[in-house]
Protein backbone atom coordinates (compact mmCIF):
# COMPACT_ATOMS: atom_id res chain seq x y z
CA UNK A 1 0.00 0.00 0.00
CA UNK A 2 1.37 3.81 -0.68
CA UNK A 3 0.95 6.54 1.30
CA UNK A 4 0.19 9.93 -0.06
CA UNK A 5 3.54 11.59 -0.75
CA UNK A 6 5.64 8.31 0.03
CA UNK A 7 8.30 7.36 -2.58
CA UNK A 8 7.68 4.19 -4.73
CA UNK A 9 10.28 5.17 -7.40
CA UNK A 10 13.61 6.73 -7.96
CA UNK A 11 14.90 8.52 -10.78
CA UNK A 12 18.19 10.22 -12.04
CA UNK A 13 20.63 11.29 -14.69
CA UNK A 14 24.15 12.27 -14.56
CA UNK A 15 23.26 15.60 -12.51
CA UNK A 16 20.78 14.67 -9.56
CA UNK A 17 18.64 11.68 -8.59
CA UNK A 18 14.85 12.48 -7.41
CA UNK A 19 12.45 10.44 -5.75
CA UNK A 20 8.52 9.18 -7.20
CA UNK A 21 5.93 10.52 -5.11
CA UNK A 22 2.43 8.90 -5.09
CA UNK A 23 0.07 11.08 -5.60
CA UNK A 24 -2.32 9.89 -3.16
CA UNK A 25 -3.23 6.37 -1.02
CA UNK A 26 -3.44 3.41 -2.65
CA UNK A 27 -2.28 0.29 -3.73
CA UNK A 28 -0.09 -0.46 -6.54
CA UNK A 29 -1.86 -2.78 -9.37
CA UNK A 30 0.72 -2.24 -12.38
CA UNK A 31 4.15 -1.99 -12.92
CA UNK A 32 6.10 -1.24 -15.98
CA UNK A 33 8.87 -3.79 -15.96
CA UNK A 34 9.66 -2.31 -19.31
CA UNK A 35 11.25 0.87 -17.96
CA UNK A 36 14.20 -1.21 -16.83
CA UNK A 37 15.27 -2.33 -20.23
CA UNK A 38 14.47 1.07 -21.31
CA UNK A 39 14.90 4.20 -19.01
CA UNK A 40 14.58 6.60 -21.28
CA UNK A 41 10.84 6.14 -21.68
CA UNK A 42 9.88 7.97 -19.17
CA UNK A 43 11.16 11.25 -20.84
CA UNK A 44 10.55 10.31 -24.16
CA UNK A 45 7.13 9.35 -23.85
CA UNK A 46 5.49 9.88 -20.13
CA UNK A 47 1.90 9.71 -21.15
CA UNK A 48 2.23 6.71 -22.96
CA UNK A 49 4.61 4.40 -22.84
CA UNK A 50 6.67 5.87 -20.32
CA UNK A 51 4.34 5.15 -17.21
CA UNK A 52 6.03 4.28 -13.70
CA UNK A 53 3.01 2.51 -11.80
CA UNK A 54 -0.44 1.46 -12.23
CA UNK A 55 -2.63 2.84 -8.63
CA UNK A 56 -6.28 2.16 -7.32
CA UNK A 57 -6.44 5.06 -5.47
CA UNK A 58 -8.41 4.90 -2.05
CA UNK A 59 -9.94 8.45 -2.53
CA UNK A 60 -9.59 10.25 -5.66
CA UNK A 61 -10.53 13.44 -3.88
CA UNK A 62 -6.58 13.65 -3.12
CA UNK A 63 -5.78 14.45 -6.59
CA UNK A 64 -7.92 17.93 -6.47
CA UNK A 65 -5.21 19.97 -5.44
CA UNK A 66 -2.71 18.55 -8.19
CA UNK A 67 -2.14 20.65 -11.28
CA UNK A 68 -3.30 18.90 -14.61
CA UNK A 69 -0.76 18.85 -17.87
CA UNK A 70 -1.94 22.18 -19.16
CA UNK A 71 -1.31 23.70 -15.23
CA UNK A 72 2.14 21.93 -15.31
CA UNK A 73 3.01 23.30 -18.14
CA UNK A 74 1.85 26.59 -17.46
CA UNK A 75 4.12 26.07 -14.22
CA UNK A 76 7.23 24.82 -15.83
CA UNK A 77 7.15 27.33 -18.86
Amino acid sequence: LLGEGGGFAGVGSVEAASEVYAPGDGEITAINDALEGEPAKVNEDPSGEGWFVKIKLADASQLDGLMDEAAYNAHTA
